[in-house]
């Protein structure tokens, strides 16, 4: 019985490939967990710090508005009191920045615990991947390795068989009589 194989180059196409598909997926969970930690770090540093600053232009920007408001509110024109609507929008407008600031604020916090809990999820998920790519992928192509080199080791003894004066055998010597006329010579 012979083997039934058509091509070993795509053997060895498959086993080339595999490990070029592993390193790439390799080098994209490392790039991806590079993008990972960097949002994070802005998460966890620079958002706290810019909402932090922002919380206090706010608060701030509400104080400069009371202030403009009780400045309109004392000074009556001609025995009137000012309505002061400009001052009062303003007012309104700066308190509902602050609210908005201090409520991004604590979002912040929030955003960081679920980002935390949705990488851990992430890297449970990974950890399959990772082992398939380390682990299992290598095996798999060092499996096809040894598979091309015996049926190279099968083939070369096939031809050896089939052909003894074959150069892949030069143990076989032909026996007086079995060499056969070189190619354009007359019998």
């Amino acid at each position: 019985m012979s083997a039934q194989v058509k091509s070993t180059e795509a053997i060895e196409r498959m086993r080339t490939q595999s490990l070029e598909f592993a390193h790439r997926v390799d080098d994209a969970l490392v790039s991806l967990e590079g993008e990972m930690r960097r949002f994070i770090e802005w998460l966890e540093h620079d958002r706290p710090r810019f909402w932090k600053e922002q919380v206090r232009k706010a608060f701030d920007a509400v104080g400069v508005a009371k202030a403009d408001l009780h400045r309109c509110l004392m000074y009556p024109l001609l025995e009137e009191r000012p309505s002061c609507s400009e001052e009062r929008a303003a007012l309104k407008k700066a308190q509902a920045l602050l609210a908005h600031c201090e409520e991004k604020a604590e979002r912040q916090h929030v955003w960081v615990r679920q980002l935390r809990h949705e990488l851990h999820e992430y890297q449970g998920r990974m950890t399959r991947l990772k082992e398939v790519v380390g682990e299992d992928v290598p095996q798999a192509a060092a499996a096809l390795g040894r598979l091309l080199v015996s049926l190279d080791k099968y083939t070369g003894s096939r031809l050896a068989l089939d052909n003894p004066t074959s150069s892949t055998n030069p143990g076989i010597t032909p026996r007086p009589g079995d060499e056969q006329p070189a190619s354009g010579a007359a019998e």
